[in-house]
């Protein structure tokens, strides 16, 4: 293990050649010694993104609980995969980190600070911490780092970028500064807040903002292990988490799906004729074939040139309002297949049929299992279980 990684080191990389910005979110690795299941599943993990991803994702990102108790020997073998991946990486604090009552052994081995800022892709990213006081229960973030944050949000907006937060829980989790970081990122029309703690996927929707927590890699309490993969396709944020070794995989990155969809209210596809499907793809081998289907209309996706992105055009002519699915499949040049399937809205929306609660968490989609939303929450957060 390097003895230290310093914060300059981390270059994120830029939006592909199509412009679709992806990047990938390794779940909760509650590492603890060489050997163990988590450390043979993120191995795996790291040979994937090497194999498949590299070079169409700007960077992996890793929620926090990075290390189960803290320790400097836990962080040792996270680097020990870490220092073999072949795309940038990045890392924030969880409440286990702090376990020690200390944020020595985290900076030492995974940041240079514990808190910090990036642009990719004309989004800024701003890595929060939500352990300002060093210890497990404090879900706290205080005033000198909400200030920062202000500064970052502001200076984003300025600059017209899209905003997406790096926080270990829900905002609403947050014990002290909660109000405070719900205010700005209602002021600054956040567009996603990426977490981690809840050790199941979920996804959350308030008509503002996106919120999304992918399944913890180290304490498993339903599915099998994997990570997700998450685009911003000029504004249209998709997700989906992937099973290990599930390949190829497809994530139509716009549309958007109609769950995603966060101003319902300015969302009017009326006038529209027709629509571009734009679909990312990830295979161990090359791609053959990629077609979509939407309302008896079959098209051939084509390649955008040095991108992992299929893209075409269909007609909407004569297809009534409402919701339809969008399925877009692909075949490898092993003869083996993926699909995706997606919601899409055509017309305006009935804000009706979207009745959004006040709390964050209290706003996640129903079971969406294509994408990995199972639904059932098995994990501490919504269960009451013991962290």
């Amino acid at each position: 293990m390097n003895s230290s990684i310093a914060l300059d080191s981390f270059h994120p990389e830029k939006a592909d050649a199509a412009g679709v910005l992806s990047w990938i979110h390794i779940g909760d690795l509650h590492m603890t010694r060489r050997g163990e299941q988590n450390d043979l599943d993120l191995r795996a993990i790291v040979e994937d993104i090497n194999a498949v991803f590299a070079g169409s994702i700007s960077f992996v990102y890793l929620p926090g609980d990075v290390a189960d108790d803290g320790s400097r020997s836990a962080y040792g073998v996270v680097r020990e995969s870490l220092d073999r991946l072949k795309v940038p990486w990045c890392a924030i604090l969880g409440d286990h980190d702090v376990h020690e009552k200390s944020f020595a052994n985290f900076l030492n081995a995974m940041s240079q600070k514990t808190h910090y800022a990036f642009t990719a892709g004309g989004v800024r990213f701003i890595a929060m911490n939500a352990f300002d006081v060093p210890e497990p229960p404090s879900f706290t973030v205080l005033p000198k780092q909400l200030r920062w944050v202000e500064c970052q949000l502001a200076d984003a907006t300025e600059r017209e970028q899209k905003k997406v937060l790096l926080l270990h829980c829900y905002p609403s989790d947050l014990k002290v500064g909660r109000e405070e970081l719900i205010e700005l990122i209602r002021k600054h029309d956040v567009t996603l807040i990426e977490m981690g703690h809840t050790h199941y996927n979920e996804i959350a929707n308030d008509g503002r903002t996106i919120y999304a927590a992918t399944r913890s890699t180290g304490q498993i309490e339903e599915g099998p292990v994997g990570f997700s993969v998450t685009n911003i396709d000029e504004g249209v944020v998709s997700w989906r988490f992937l099973e290990l070794g599930a390949l190829p995989a497809i994530v139509i990155t716009s549309p958007s799906d109609d769950r995603l969809i966060t101003n319902l209210e300015e969302q009017d596809n009326t006038t529209k004729s027709t629509f571009r499907i734009r679909a990312k793809i990830w295979s161990r081998a090359q791609i053959q074939r990629v077609h979509a289907s939407f309302e008896r209309q079959q098209v051939e996706l084509q390649q955008v040139s040095g991108s992992s992105v299929w893209e075409a055009t269909i007609s909407t002519r004569g297809v009534p309002e409402g919701v339809y699915p969008l399925r877009v499949w692909a075949e490898d040049a092993d003869g083996r297949k993926a699909q995706d399937t997606i919601r899409i809205l055509l017309g305006a929306a009935d804000s009706s049929e979207k009745q959004r609660q006040e709390r964050d968490q209290d706003n996640a989609l129903a079971a969406w299992p294509e994408h990995g939303l199972l639904g059932t929450q098995l994990g501490p957060n919504k269960n009451g279980k013991k962290w």
